[in-house]
């Protein structure tokens, strides 16, 4: 399904960079005399004060960037690269061009005629790029593979399939494909007889080759073996192997008569090479206008020696010069921008896994500890024009893979990698010494690895743009619709319930079941906030069934008893239908905190369990054990049970806790599961669970989660901060503010450890009030596995958290149904939120007073205008 475009603004104006000058500054019309909400607004201007490198918010301490800028054409040694290539395919919206001679492909957007190149047209002059990186340049699929040891080795397309003509272009509908053949491909030469009788091969080929000296020639090729009375073929190399082939065609010997001879002798098919030796079939095809890029995965080719590690596609596509202005778009976390030409050159470049790493790994140490990429999506601004790329299949199994121009040439570039096979090592000890064995992943995944790409120009080649593509493609693909209209925003208050603590009598260990809120005082609780005038409530209530938190397995549902069992929860949920309100209770299926059994298995065959790190080593802490995953494969038989059990309790909604914030791989030989089919089972599970309860709340919102999500909590607030990132954006929102009911972390738990700067955060970003609470004192937490959850006791925070309510949902009201039409940094640490429906909010983080666009911002507060 294409993406719909705006009308591009053309070639208008060149955009201006300068060292002082960066972000988008969006043309907002001058404000009128506005509503000035939060710290009251000064009178007179504030100085600026010196700002830190990253503000309370996470906001990059660099100026803003104009937003509009002048059309770049294509330079001339662009258009001259153009000449050398047809036309493979074409649309109303876009024109595909192949070069026939170097599997090169670039894409003309009809409306501007911009186009974009697979590889740089001016690559062979970059000073940067050694002879190895200028044939990197030059490919469009980079391949590793490890060998028997598990060692990880390199080819690419360009050296090691089209300089060696291995590769054959065949037209598709709406495109073309491209079969790679990478490696040292041995050439067949079917005429060429492995094993030929003695009479045969003196009569039917000797015989016929006139010349004396190429008759010698043939027969010293063929060596002879007495006893068996047969010529059997020596090793030949390629070009005396075609020599050998044409001799024998001109004497009238036939692949026929070579299969013939072969199967009279016993000889058997070729045998399997000994080389790596890959096939990777490639199909571009333009589809309204988008261009889609996908491999057939159950297509492509290795050598049980030789499997494939990983596969990048289109690695250069669209890459930027230095001479180009803009920035790279990941989805790390929230969304974040690594500007073109940064000379962070001290810093890795960005390669992070989407929906965050496989947990089918053992990993030992955890030195840092990465945001979960929810969207498989990235981009590339240069100048006035951008692409925007989705990772539409197999993107479980991807990362996003994002450079700068100095390190091995001068291009930025920005793609997807994929994941083929999973390798990990199993060590083997004996007495004293171990060894390491590798272990390789078995039934992987078959379906399509898959990257979409829309183009942007003018005003809309913004990461606004970029999130504004997304949201049409998620429109289109899911059927989404917008939120209704509402007289307020919700507040989303998570209550805990009960958890399993470990007691003794008389020197028996045992474990009892502690409260922190029943269902009764969670009752007295929403009572409270309505009371306060909070009218718009969404409960989660977790540690409901089975134990509590972590909870028993849910394929069996027993409402706990001590917080009032079956009755007292259904009493609570009338009492939230009754009143307009939302009720989710909470329930884990990926995550199995009783029992191995069931669980999935890691390559190296243990059970996949998850443990907590070491703040001081990064070690894993084995003491501290969290939980078991759940083997896909058992997945749907666990939502059955589970909704055997909670159909019967009617109550109209459910939380789910991982299901759309974690995906694993498992690795059992008896029925490994990809994580690309496990992803698959988990969407069953959504889709079974959102038909039999009606409303879910989902943590995390990975992706493939929002068809079935009504509120989405824990959304990403923040990026990694990884060292070559430069500025971070809340791309999450904008791309699925208006669709869905989202909050970050609890106002009381979230790293920014502030609720006011929370509040600031929601106003920025649309999201909802979100606090965490529980009832009860807070020492029965102490010195339990639930030792975070000690400051939680709701009547701290209940008269602060109704107050931030009422200030934020004056304008949350207004703008929970309207889409982000623009978001800019105005200065370092102030940025400034447009809404579909006009209304504006423009923030300030800093800690001191800030003057910007003719207003005057008190520390930490906010301007709402366009009313």
């Amino acid at each position: 399904m294409g993406i719909r475009k705006k009308q591009a603004a053309g070639f208008l104006c060149v955009l201006l960079l300068t060292a002082a000058v960066w972000g988008a500054a969006d043309s907002v019309p001058p404000r009128k005399e506005a509503e000035a909400s939060g710290a009251p607004t000064s009178e007179t201007a504030a100085a600026k004060s010196a700002a830190p490198q990253t503000d309370p918010a996470g906001h990059s301490a660099m100026p803003a960037l104009a937003r509009h800028a002048q059309a770049a054409p294509n330079t001339p040694q662009e258009l001259a690269a153009l000449e050398t290539m047809e036309v493979a395919a074409e649309n109303e919206r876009l024109k595909l061009f192949v070069n026939r001679e170097t599997a090169e492909i670039a894409v003309q957007e009809k409306d501007n005629g911009y186009v974009w190149f697979s590889n740089p047209p001016g690559r062979n002059e970059d000073p940067k790029a050694s002879p190895l990186y200028k044939s990197e340049l030059s490919a469009q699929v980079l391949l590793t593979y490890y060998n028997d040891k598990g060692q990880v080795n390199a080819f690419n397309s360009f050296d090691d399939s089209v300089a060696k003509q291995q590769f054959k272009l065949t037209q598709v509908e709406n495109g073309i494909r491209v079969d790679y053949r990478i490696g040292n491909v041995k050439q067949s030469f079917p005429n060429i007889p492995k094993v030929i009788g003695k009479e045969r091969f003196e009569q039917d080929i000797l015989a016929n080759i006139q010349d004396p000296d190429q008759r010698d020639d043939i027969k010293y090729k063929f060596r002879f073996d007495e006893k068996k009375q047969v010529y059997e073929v020596r090793k030949l190399q390629d070009y005396v192997a075609e020599e050998v082939s044409a001799v024998l065609e001109a004497a009238g010997y036939t692949a026929e008569d070579a299969a013939a001879d072969n199967q009279a002798n016993g000889a058997g098919g070729e045998a399997a090479s000994e080389e790596p030796e890959f096939a990777v079939p490639v199909v571009y095809a333009l589809d309204g206008d988008s261009l889609v890029v996908s491999v057939p995965a159950k297509e492509l080719k290795a050598n049980k020696s030789f499997p494939i590690a990983s596969l990048q596609l289109l690695k250069f596509f669209g890459a930027a010069d230095t001479g180009k202005q803009g920035y790279i778009f990941v989805p790390d976390g929230s969304g974040a921008l690594i500007h073109l030409n940064n000379q962070k050159l001290h810093a890795e470049g960005y390669d992070l896994p989407i929906y965050g790493n496989d947990g089918a790994f053992d990993v030992k140490e955890k030195i840092q500890t990465n945001e979960a990429s929810r969207l498989p999506v990235f981009g590339l601004k240069q100048n006035d024009h951008a692409l925007v790329g989705i990772i539409e299949d197999g993107e479980a199994g991807a990362s996003v893979a994002a450079d700068i121009s100095g390190r091995n040439d001068s291009y930025n570039t920005v793609g997807a990698k994929f994941q083929v096979t999973a390798m990990d090592y199993y060590t083997l000890s004996s007495g004293t010494k171990t060894s390491a064995v590798p272990m390789f992943q078995t039934g992987k995944y078959e379906g399509n690895l898959q990257v979409r790409y829309a183009f942007l120009s003018g005003d809309d080649a913004d990461y606004t743009g970029m999130a504004a593509a997304y949201r049409t493609y998620l429109e289109g693909k899911y059927g989404l619709k917008p939120l209704q209209a509402s007289s307020g925003s919700p507040f989303v208050l998570e209550l805990e319930g009960a958890f399993r603590k470990q007691k003794s009598m008389l020197g028996i260990p045992y474990r009892s079941t502690e409260t922190l809120t029943t269902f009764e005082e969670a009752q007295t609780i929403v009572g409270e906030l309505k009371a306060a005038g909070v009218q718009n409530i969404d409960l989660r209530f977790v540690g409901w069934f089975n134990g509590g938190i972590r909870h028993g397995s849910p394929d069996d549902v027993e409402v706990t008893g001590a917080l009032g069992g079956k009755k007292g929860l259904l009493k609570l949920s009338d009492y939230m239908k009754q009143n307009g309100f939302r009720f989710y209770p909470d329930a884990a299926f990926v995550e199995k905190y009783k029992g191995g059994k069931g669980a999935a298995t890691l390559l190296d065959r243990s059970k996949a369990e998850v443990f907590a790190y070491n703040p001081v080593t990064h070690a894993k802490d084995t003491s501290k054990f969290s939980h078991y995953l759940l083997s896909p494969h058992r997945l749907p038989k666990q939502a059955d049970g589970f909704l055997a059990d909670y159909a019967k309790l009617g109550v109209p909604g459910l939380s789910l806790r991982d299901l759309g914030r974690e995906v694993h791989s498992d690795f059992d030989p008896a029925h490994p599961v990809s994580r690309q089919d496990s992803l698959k089972a988990s969407v069953q599970a959504m889709e079974l669970l959102k038909n039999k309860t009606g409303s879910l709340m989902v943590e995390g919102g990975n992706a493939y989660s929002l068809p079935y999500a009504d509120v989405i909590v824990d959304a990403p607030e923040r990026s990694s901060r990884l060292n070559i990132t430069d500025e971070e954006i809340p791309f999450f929102q904008i791309a699925l503010h208006g669709y869905f009911d989202i909050a970050g972390a609890p106002y009381n738990m979230g790293g920014l450890q502030n609720p006011r700067l929370s509040m600031l955060k929601s106003l920025e970003t649309g999201s909802a009030v979100y606090y965490q609470w529980f009832a009860s004192d807070a020492s029965k937490v102490k010195d339990t596995d639930y030792n975070h959850l000690y400051a939680l006791n709701y009547k701290d925070w209940i008269g602060e958290a109704a107050e931030l309510y009422k200030e934020s949902n004056r304008v949350l009201a207004k703008v929970r149904n309207q889409v982000i039409t623009a978001h800019v940094r105005l200065a370092p640490g102030v940025v400034r939120t447009t809404y579909a429906n006009g209304l504006t909010v423009t923030i300030n983080y800093n800690r001191a007073a800030v003057a910007v666009d003719g207003l005057q911002l008190q520390p930490q507060s906010y301007h709402v205008g366009g009313e």
